[in-house]
This record gives C-alpha cells, structure tokens and sequence, in this order.
C-alpha cells in the first residue's frame, strides 16, 4: 500500500486521471437512476384465489380453503399459510422463504392445485399468481353527477389513454362494479306459465350464442357458414322463446321476467370530494421515474378531458411526485447545509485549500456511489438520499485524518511530496482498518431478515459504496493534490486578515484546549483512573436504564404523522346500505367544518385545511380519508385534526369499528399488541377467544380491545325431511333450486367489448332479499310437479360468519389491544401477554395455540438476528485488530467506544424527546462501526510512540495530544454533517431523525470515551499484566520498561 500511495503522489496526473474517471462515471450513472418515493421491495407472497359464486364462508372453507391448504402445505420453501374464507370466494395467501426461487414455487403450487378434482362442479378455475410489488405514483380521480354506467364507460377510456403514456405501466381501474345481465323471475309467473329457472336458463344456452358451422368451398371461393343469435342487450334478451305451446303461443323472456341489464350486486361505493367517482391508480414497474410518470400524467389531466361531458371531471390525487420533490429539496438542502458547516469547521482549523480537497473527497465519494449504484438496481429514493446524507460526515474521516496528517508533515518543514508521502503513509493503516471496520458493521444490515430492513436496504448498501471510493480518494487521489500546495501567503486584503485572524483563533484555541485543558484533564484522569472508569460505566448503566425504565418510549416504528389521513368505519353485518350513505355524508360535511373549528384555529389561520376527500364504502365498511393542502405540512399535527375530524363526527353507537388514523406507517389508533389463537377445536377457541379478551382487560393501560372473528350473523341451514324421498327430491334438488332463486343460476357470459358480462336467471330483488319467500317458494320435481318448500324441507337458525380466518391450516382469531401512553408500553403488555396470561390460557384450552402476530414474532426476529449479527461483525473487527495489533487485549480498548456509542445513542433520545425504534437501533449499529475509528487513530499513535521506547504513561498523553485536532475534526464533522436533520422540523424529517440522532449523539459521547477513557483503560490494563508478570508500573512519567499490552 505504501508503494501504491508514493506512487500517485509522484504521478498525479495519474491522481487527476482517476478522479476525472469517477467523476464522470457518477454523471453518467447518476443521470440513469431511476426515480422513486420508496424503494421498491421483493414481495415473498404467492395467492391462491378461488370463486365458488353463491357459497358461504363455511362451505367455501370446507370445500375450497382446506383442500388448497392439505394440497400444498407440504411443498418445500413455505414459510406460513393463511387463508381466508368469505362470500363467494376463498383465498389462501403463501409466504415464501427468503432467496427460495419464486418461479418453481409457482409451478409447484400451480401444479398441486391443479390436481385437485374434489372441488365442487360450481366452483370456478383457481388463480394461481405471484404478488408484485408496484408503487402507486398517482392516483386519478373521475367524478361528477352521473350514473354508474357513465362514469365506468369514460374511466375505460381514459384508462386505455392514460396506459398508452409514456412511462405509465400499470393502470388500474377501480371503484367500479362489474356489469351484469340480470333476468328476474318471479315465483308467480314461474307456477302461472309452469315455467322453471332451468327453462329459461336452458333458452338462453340455446338460443343466446354464435357458432362457427363450417365452410362452403365454392368455385368462387370459400364462404365461411356461421350462426349469429348471440343476445348483447336487455331488448335481444327479452325476445328469447322460452317455450312454444300447441296452439302456437310462444312464451318469450319479457313476457314472464323482467331483464335489467345493469351490475353485479355487490355493495360498492366511491366518492370524491362529495360527488359520485372512479379512480384510476398510475404505478410504475421497473426503471421508474416518478416524475416523468406524473408529469404525463398530469398533462393529460389538463389537456386530454375534452370529451368528458360537462357533468364529469378529472382530477389528480396522491401526487407522489410532490412527496418525492419535498423529500429531495428537504435532503439536498440539509446535505448542503451539512456540507458547507462541515467545510466551515474544517477551514476555521486548517488551510482554506486544505479543507477544499478534504471537503472534495465527499463529492468525489458521492460520485464514485452514483456510478456503481445503478449497476446493483438501486434507484433513487427517499431510503438512498437519506443514506447519502447519513454518510457525509463519516466519509469524510478519513480524508480529515490523512490531511491533518499531510498538514502537521509540511508545517514540520518537510516538502510538498515528502510531507504528501510520509504524512499518508503514516495514517494509511488505522484509516483503512477504520474504513473496514466500519464497513464490516453495516454489512449485517444487508442480511437482517423481515420487510423492513429490505425496505432500509440502500441505507448499507449505499454505505459501503461511498466508503470503498473515499478510501480510494484519501489514499490516492487527496494526498497528491495537498503534495502541490503552496506555503500559505499572508493576506492583504482586509476580508483575508480578518478571516486569517479568526482562522488562527481557532486554530490556536484548540491548540491551547488541547495543551491547557485536555492534556491536565487527561494527566489527573489517568492518575484517578479507577474513578475515571467507575464513572463512566455508571454513566452506562444510567442511559440503559432510561431506556428499560421507561423513560424513553420504545416502538418497532417511529410514529411519524401523514399528510393524508385516514378512516376506518365498521357496522354490523346487514346494515342498510342507506344509513352507511348517510353516514359517509356525515363525514364528509364533518371534513369541511374542520377549517373553521376553533381549537385548529388556535394553531393555524387558514381558509383552506382540506385538499381533497375520499369515501369508499364496500360490504360493511366504510373508508374515508383526507389530503391537506400542501402548505399545510408541518404547520398543524395531523393528529390534532384527525382527533378533530372524529370529535366533529360525534358518536356511532352502531359500529364496531370507529377508527382514524394520521401515522404514515399506516396503523389505525398507534401502537397495538397482536396475539393469534389457532385451534381445530372451535368450541375450544371461541372460549379461549372470551377468556383472552377477559383477561387482557385486566392489564393496565390496555384499550380498545378487539378481535377478528366476523359473526353476529344468522345463517340459515337446509334440511330434507324423511318423506322427500316419497316425491324423488334429494337434498342437492333443494340446494340447487334455492341457489337458482336466490343466488342465481349463471345461463352464460356475454362478450362484450372487454368485458365478460354474467347472466343470471333468479328472482327479482325484492324477492331475494327477505327469508319469507321461501314461505311461498315450490320445489320442482323430476316429474314437473310443484311441491312447497316447506313440506319437502326445513330450514333453521344457526349462528354464522361473514369471514373465516385460517392460519397455518388451523381457524385463527386475532385479538389486539392498544396501549394507553404513560401507563405499560406494548413490550411490557406483549410480556403479561405471552409470559403471565399466555400459559394459564394453554392450561385452560389445551388445543389452542397462543402465537405472536406477524409483526411481533418480525420484531422477535428482528432483534434476535441484528443481535447476533452485530457480535458476530464485532468478532471480526476484534480479530482484524488482534492480527493487527498483535495483542489480546488492545482490540479490547479499540472496541470499548461501542457500548458508549450506544450510551450516547440513548441520551440522545432522551434529549430529544424520540422514540426508541428500529430506526434506532440501526442507528446504533452505524454508529458503532464509525465510533471506533477515533479509538484506532489514538492506539495507532499509542503504538507507535511505544515502539520508539516512549513509556506507558508519556506514551498516552503524548498519543492524546498528538491526535487530539483529528479526533475532534473527525467527531465535529460527523455530527455538524448531521446536525441540519436534526433540527428539522417538517413532517418528511420525523422518519429519518431517530437514526441520525442515535449516529450524531454517538459519535459525539463516543469522542469523550476516547480523548479520556480509552487511555485509563490502557493504563488499568498495562498495569494488570505488569501485576501478573511480576512488575510494577511507576507512578511518574517515566514507566519505560513495561512490555505491550
């Protein structure tokens, strides 16, 4: 490494050459990054969707989900099963292990699914399909006065238009319902023309179709022969004969049913800012550039809604390029603020050309990483700006030690090149075992399992890119370029005498710090060092226990608010479709009244709060949510107005679900405690369902308990009485002729233009909506005979479920609990949990299973892996140095500075008021890889001061001297660099601060550990192994004969 360092010092053109090409690479890669808010993430899910029209949630459980679960649970590389069962519909989602090959995880699924042949004759074709991960970049809004069919029609267009964009790749269109052909036969009329559902669905097969019927090869040619009776419209459906009678009469569809060509009965409504909508959602695949996708699609917004009637418009929503441009401007101003400070700090202590090429180092850094980051799939997001700004005063340590170096060469008179040559040569080997060190600490970032460190992954990735190319720049590139600078001139303009002036006061200041402050300091520290450390691992014990006390909340997540708020209304099951109208219009004019409520007046005057706002109710829930204005963010806590929205909504007695919602990690009511309950035994689970609830009321500061488990309903069960048979009725003529008239019997699809449109023969509306009708309902027999529902049947009551959840082939029920702030964190309440309540329930439901939700056993994982991880980076940096060091014991005091890194890391929340969260915790994982970098330099010099025969004792505080400018240039610049972020206020900041915090606040602790307890430790252990080996260190300044430690 010498060599290569004498080498570019002699030849900088060379220097010049490698700069020039990094320079340029990071232009050319950085210019075909890709564009987006957040970064994309592998998505390990496989689902199995399966339609069996007109079943229940227990028959499409027992004949769908089971069957799919037994048929694949076996296949290697599952990681967990859930499914769940509901009308109409069976879904089985698979999560598939990490780095498992989805393609043949696919097939093998697709292939065990295929070969079931139990599934009912009903049933349609399972889909089989792997999850993508798409982000949704813009969302478009079509509303207006006008029927559902109008708005379907139009959105069609403009989705075929919008797809059609350049850089749009995904349009979906949703908020609508699927068309459908409904041809309503009334019981009366079926008995008043003996007619049944199976005639008429029979006359539609038979009557309703297109068929190809050969070729007539003529001399002339050949003429294609086809029948064409296909019916399209509700006119072609009621001229279908569905019988002809002896005396010619036929009986057409119009003459005994009613035909309504409308939509699939499905309880689906959109609304946008108070009128009737659709909305379109724009996402991007691959190489995305968010915005350019919303520049176009925005410019169609503009200029491309010339067609629409006047009753309809368009409008954008969600515009995630506005998020993407703030969070850009919001890191690009504070990294450049960072960097000017980091610039500032370093010209006021050394040259003004000196800290030009040091500060130069970190674009040439930033560039190198901008080369090579497009090559691996990084793009440009939230995750990879926050990392370039997380970095910029790390990667410049090393430049600092290697100038300071080069710098303290030249002013003891030597020339440029030789200064240039030595002083590099002096520093290369702590700062590349500091680079490395701190290279191999971020590394396990790469391999921490669960979503979210796959959504941090650039964060290392980054990291480790920019470090190999600062490395490169300090040991290569800056010392050649500091080989040609010139002595200093004096200044002669006034500006240059007063900035030369306060230079030298700094300058000198930290000298005269370091000579008549520090070095006493160190001298009466080193003299009560047993005090010294004593109190420093006090100072340890305290930061850990205000984190275990309480004192500092601990999360998974920061809590970090959302400019669009969101909320969540459940009402029973069966409640009216007009009273869930009226409720969502109760909101609405609730979401207008906030701009002029008094207690958001107190803390803004505006006359504008609310951009825009959206209603979508579906089933028995009811979603809304609201955008602030733009202005608005980081002027008023969304909180604060989504507290206020709920309190101008009032109560609803009736719902069973009254939640809002401004976190932007997307949980409703803040922090929660999940446990899953999984059993065979239904009785047993219910129970344990009960029990658990009971108990978990009991824990303090337990609220807003609630479960998953969708009954409250009725269900209706079917039976055949035992003089059926007397009539040939079976038990399946019932249920399929109860199915025709309720559900519907499917006579066939109607293509038209992209649409597959369902006909369905049933009974009229009004009719299948109330259970009296099977009072008058008549069963056919084979023989054509009509016989009363119920002198062939029965029917009864039986409790029954809208949705039925499974998980790992076992009904599950989910029961969670919100913890109240100041009384138990949701650790504390996930202990009572799992370790008090948890084996009292096993004793009480042996076939029950207590399990941890999906979040918590990730945070289980999580912290396990990152644990063992992080002791497992440390092993090798403890081994890189004890080869190095050739020492047992001096890698030991390198590797002190780590838990007081942490220690700042925790006095730093404390001080800032901060969560502790997952975010943290990898902010103390950075900050351990750069804390012992100011450990190295300090033993480094120890060492070699050593070597020259200098004692123990003169050894250390010449050591701290001698590196005391460094060691305090490297901490300052690191924290300086973060210090813009820190004192950000906006909402976009709040994701970012607790890692930057637990980096800024460690290595700025950890300068401390080093400058003062490092060079105890050393001496406390000099002393140990003098003790063991027989000898006895001196008190005074002239210990010279005691070995290495």
């Amino acid at each position: 490494m010498n060599a290569s360092i004498a080498w570019f010092v002699r030849n900088p053109i060379a220097s010049n050459l490698l700069m020039i090409l990094i320079l340029a690479g990071g232009i050319i890669g950085g210019s075909g990054m890709g564009k987006e808010v957040f970064p994309s993430t592998p998505v390990n899910f496989i689902t199995v969707s399966m339609p069996y029209p007109g079943a229940g949630p227990r028959e499409v459980e027992e004949q769908i989900v089971v069957r799919i679960e037994e048929a694949i649970y076996s296949i290697e590389g599952i990681k967990s099963i859930s499914s769940q069962a509901r009308q109409s519909r069976g879904i089985v989602t698979i999560e598939v292990d990490d780095n498992y090959d989805m393609t043949k995880m696919l097939n093998d699924i697709k292939s065990n699914v295929d070969s079931i042949i139990t599934f009912p004759a009903d049933a349609e074709r399972a889909i089989v399909r792997e999850e993508i991960a798409r982000e949704e970049v813009i969302r478009v809004a079509l509303f207006g006065d006008a029927n559902e069919a109008v708005l379907r029609e139009y959105g069609q267009r403009i989705r075929n238009e919008l797809a059609a964009l350049p850089n749009v790749d995904f349009v979906d269109l949703w908020g609508v319902r699927e068309p459908q052909i409904d041809i309503e036969l009334s019981e009366i009329n079926m008995r008043r023309y003996g007619i049944s559902f199976d005639n008429v669905v029979k006359a539609v097969r038979q009557s309703s179709l297109n068929l190809p019927a050969g070729t007539i090869r003529a001399d002339s040619g050949d003429i294609q022969i086809q029948t064409r009776g296909q019916a399209y419209l509700e006119e072609d459906f009621n001229n279908i004969i569905v019988s002809s009678r002896a005396d010619g009469t036929e009986i057409k569809i119009a003459d005994v049913a009613r035909v309504i060509d409308g939509f699939e009965e499905r309880n689906l409504r959109t609304r946008f800012n108070g009128h009737k909508a659709i909305f379109l959602g724009i996402s991007v695949g691959k190489n995305p550039d968010v915005v350019a996708t919303t520049d176009a699609v925005k410019s169609y917004v503009e200029a491309g809604s010339s067609f629409l009637p006047p009753s309809l418009q368009l409008a954008t929503w969600r515009d995630y390029s506005n998020m993407f441009s703030g969070r850009l401007a919001l890191l690009s101003k504070n990294a450049f603020g960072g960097l000017i400070l980091v610039f500032i700090v370093l010209m006021l202590f050394l040259r003004p050309q000196l800290a030009f090429w040091v500060a130069l180092g970190i674009a040439i850094a930033y560039m190198g990483a901008l080369w090579v980051l497009p090559t691996i799939g990084l793009t440009l997001n939230m995750m990879s700006m926050f990392a370039f700004l997380l970095i910029l005063g790390i990667i410049v340590d090393d430049a600092i030690i290697v100038g300071e170096s080069i710098y303290r060469h030249q002013q003891l008179g030597q020339d440029g090149d030789t200064a240039a040559k030595l002083g590099t040569q002096s520093v290369s080997k702590p700062v590349l075992l500091a680079v490395v060190s701190t290279m191999i600490v971020f590394l396990p970032m790469l391999f921490l399992p669960g979503m979210w460190p796959k959504f941090l992954w650039a964060i290392p990735t980054v990291t480790l890119v920019a470090l190999s190319f600062s490395l490169i720049e300090s040991l290569w590139i800056l010392p050649s370029h500091l080989a040609k600078m010139q002595p200093e001139k004096p200044a002669t303009s006034r500006a240059g005498i007063a900035l030369r002036k306060i230079r030298h006061r700094f300058a000198d200041g930290l000298s005269q710090f370091s000579s008549d402050i520090y070095t006493p300091f160190l001298k009466h520290a080193l003299n009560w060092r047993g005090l010294t450390l004593v109190g420093f691992f006090l100072a340890f014990v305290l930061s850990i226990t205000l984190l275990g006390a309480g004192y500092i909340q601990q999360r998974f997540m920061p809590d970090v608010p959302s400019d669009f708020l969101s909320m969540r209304i459940v009402m029973p099951d069966g409640y009216s479709v007009d009273g869930k109208v009226e409720i969502t219009k109760r909101a609405e004019r609730a979401a207008k009244l906030l701009v002029d409520d008094p207690v958001i007046k107190e803390r803004v005057d505006t006359d504008k709060l609310i951009a825009n706002q959206l209603a979508f109710m579906y089933g028995d829930t009811i979603r809304l949510m609201l955008e602030l204005q733009p202005d608005m963010s980081g002027e008023i806590d969304p909180t604060l107005v989504a507290e206020r929205w709920q309190s101008l909504i009032g109560e609803i007695p009736q719902a069973k679900t009254f939640s809002v919602n401004a976190s932007a990690a997307g949980r409703d009511d803040g922090a929660r405690v999940t446990a899953v309950l999984t059993s065979n035994n239904l009785d047993q689970l219910t129970a344990a369902a009960f029990f658990l609830k009971d108990r978990m009321r009991d824990i303090p500061g337990a609220r807003n308990i609630r479960d998953d488990i969708h009954s409250g309903r009725s269900d209706i069960d079917i039976s055949l009485r035992p003089y059926a048979n007397n009539f040939g009725i079976g038990l399946s003529d019932v249920a399929r002729q109860v199915r025709q008239g309720f559900y519907g019997a499917e006579a066939q699809r109607v293509p038209r233009g992209r649409d597959d449109v369902r006909v369905m023969v049933r009974y009229p509306k009004h009719e299948r909506s109330q259970v009296d009708t099977l009072d008058t309902m008549r069963i056919r027999t084979p023989n054509g005979t009509e016989v009363p529902f119920y002198s062939v049947a029965e029917a009864s009551y039986v409790p029954g479920y809208t949705r039925i959840n499974r998980q790992d082939r076992q009904r599950s029920v989910k029961i969670s609990a919100q913890a109240t702030t100041g009384k138990m964190t949701v650790d504390e309440m996930a202990q009572v949990l799992f370790n008090e309540i948890g084996p009292e329930l096993q004793r009480l439901y042996p076939d029950v299973y207590l399990k941890k939700d999906v979040q918590l056993a990730e945070q289980d994982e999580f912290f396990s892996s990152a644990i063992k991880l992080f002791m497992l980076a440390l092993g090798m940096i403890y081994i890189l140095m004890a080869v190095e060091f050739k020492s047992y014991l001096k890698p030991l005091g390198v590797l002190s500075a780590v838990p007081f890194g942490i220690m700042g890391a925790i006095f730093g929340h404390f001080m800032m008021g901060l969560s502790f969260s997952v975010l943290s915790f990898l902010g103390v994982l950075a900050a351990s890889g750069v804390v012992v970098n100011d450990n190295l330099v300090l033993i480094d010099r120890i060492n070699q001061l050593r070597d020259q025969g200098v004692g123990v004792k003169d050894a250390l505080i010449q050591a701290g001297q001698d590196r005391f400018r460094p060691i305090i240039l490297t901490s300052l610049t690191t924290f300086i660099g973060l210090a813009p972020i820190l004192l950000e206020t906006s909402m976009q900041a709040r994701f970012l601060i607790p890692m930057v915090a637990s980096l800024a606040f460690g290595v700025l602790f950890a300068t401390v550990v080093t400058l003062v307890f490092v060079p105890c430790l050393y001496l406390s252990g000099a002393n140990l192994k003098a003790r063991l080996s027989g000898k006895v260190l001196q008190s005074g300044l002239d210990s010279n004969a005691e070995g290495s430690v």
